[in-house]
């Protein structure tokens, strides 16, 4: 094992437009469309598509500001190095313990793929398919950058065919009478509680574009690709979201699909050759597609936190493949988690709102640093240059309110356990940022010399 973990090592290059894109469209797919649709309906009922649109609005004004900040500057370790350049030691310090609370999230796709699994082969216990497919894209990860780029180019292409599929070939089976408020009674079985708290678990799915800034490590030409990646992932969501959940919520009665996998509804739309192909596909390649990706995205800042100092150096060893073999191995473990407390899906998906949703506070703060901290870069930022300052603000404002909506909802819908451990974790990241502070040996990234390279 190679022990190299200095800032030369840090740029592969090896993700350009296209692949970011790839990246992106897979882990927000699987995180959604696949994974939450059947949860969904058990609060919204008929109204799913109105609920997912609400999610995909709010989740596009969320990613606004990324836009502006992801074209102007590289961020290499994604939203940690920004934390730690624009807010100081303590913030990022708070950022690297507390980011272990996002690793137990994988397991969500991988207990999703479980249960598609188990809807066609019953005797195939959830925790065993979510343990062998987390095993197999740790190995993946394992084996560089170049090759989990390949992966997911060739799971991503697969999904959208299947899901296309099942959109295209359902349209012709669904009764649009269900799906309106002036002809359904019983359109919103819930009320508007039951509609917003279903768009509210579906934003899991819709406002995760900016984390395609975790890929910049590996980008030929981050300020570019960047924002390419996140517009263009919006558009595809959108595309594919709003058919895929008229279909969904349109063709079978709720008492049927409500909380279950999209493995009913295929069954009733598709003949037994198209539908095989749709959960290959489809459930299949989305939500493998989903964990490739967060394995990735996961690795990179506390990959980056061990080139600045903040965990032991020997944590970021490489292997020949230039991958930080023990990082991937502590996330792969850290996802087996709550397989063995046997979360549900809502817990699991809650758990990681509360925690990205919490540090998604201290990024809207260093983002509006930016263009006093950076005017140079600011000035020359590839995306949105034209655009008044005030717009940017004001976008912020906007993307901070959708955040402390899903932050209330969050800590409403969760076990008290889980908001109790998060807090433990904010309070170990404050005492281990002073600790490291004192020390000495922290180093704090420069965001323009990095753009640069």
């Amino acid at each position: 094992m190679s022990e190299n973990v200095s800032n030369n090592t840090l740029h592969t290059g090896a993700m350009g437009k296209w692949t970011l894109l790839a990246m992106n469209v897979g882990n927000m797919i699987g995180a959604g469309v696949v994974t939450l649709v059947g949860q969904a309906m058990g609060m919204t009922g008929h109204s799913l598509w109105l609920a997912y649109t609400i999610a995909l609005i709010l989740g596009a004004i969320y990613n606004i500001p990324v836009l502006f900040v992801g074209s102007t500057l590289r961020f290499d370790g994604g939203p940690y190095a920004l934390i730690n350049t624009m807010l100081g030691k303590k913030f990022a310090g708070i950022y690297v313990v507390s980011f272990f609370m996002y690793l137990p999230s994988i397991a969500l796709y991988a207990v999703g793929l479980g249960t598609y699994v188990k809807s066609i082969f019953p005797n195939i216990p959830i925790q065993v398919t979510a343990a062998v497919a987390l095993t197999v894209f740790y190995c993946i990860n394992l084996f560089g950058a170049n090759f989990l780029s390949r992966a997911q180019n060739f799971l991503v292409t697969f999904l959208l065919v299947g899901l296309a599929t099942f959109a295209i070939m359902g349209m012709s089976k669904v009764d649009f009478t269900l799906l309106s408020p002036a002809l359904n009674d019983n359109f919103m079985p819930n009320g508007f509680k039951g509609l917003f708290k279903g768009a509210f678990l579906l934003m899991f799915s819709t406002y995760g574009t900016y984390m395609v800034i975790f890929f910049s490590r590996h980008s030929k030409q981050p300020k570019k690709d960047v924002p390419f990646a996140i517009i263009w992932t919006i558009v595809a969501i959108f595309l594919f979201y709003i058919p895929v959940s008229i279909v969904a919520s349109g063709v079978l009665p709720m008492s049927v699909v409500a909380n279950q996998p999209l493995t009913f509804v295929a069954r009733e739309i598709l003949s037994k050759p198209v539908f095989i192909f749709f959960m290959i596909a489809a459930p299949f390649m989305a939500l493998s597609s989903t964990i490739n990706s967060c394995m990735c995205a996961y690795t990179e800042p506390l990959y980056k936190a061990t080139v600045d100092g903040w965990l032991p150096k020997k944590f970021g060893v490489t292997n020949k493949n230039g991958s930080p073999w023990m990082i991937i191995t502590v996330v792969y473990l850290c996802s087996m988690i709550p397989l063995v407390l046997k979360w549900d899906i809502n817990t699991i998906a809650n758990t990681l709102l509360l925690t990205d949703l919490l540090m998604g506070i201290l990024m809207m703060i260093s983002f509006a640093l930016i263009p006093k901290r950076y005017p140079n870069a600011w000035a020359n930022r590839e995306c949105l240059k034209n655009v008044p300052n005030g717009v940017f603000y004001t976008a912020i404002i906007l993307a901070s309110l959708v955040q402390i909506a899903i932050i209330i909802n969050s800590i409403a819908s969760i076990k008290l356990y889980i908001v109790i451990a998060t807090a433990v974790a904010f309070a170990i990241g404050i005492v281990h940022a002073i600790k490291k502070e004192k020390d000495g040996d922290i180093v704090v990234p420069s965001l323009e010399d990095e753009t640069k390279s």
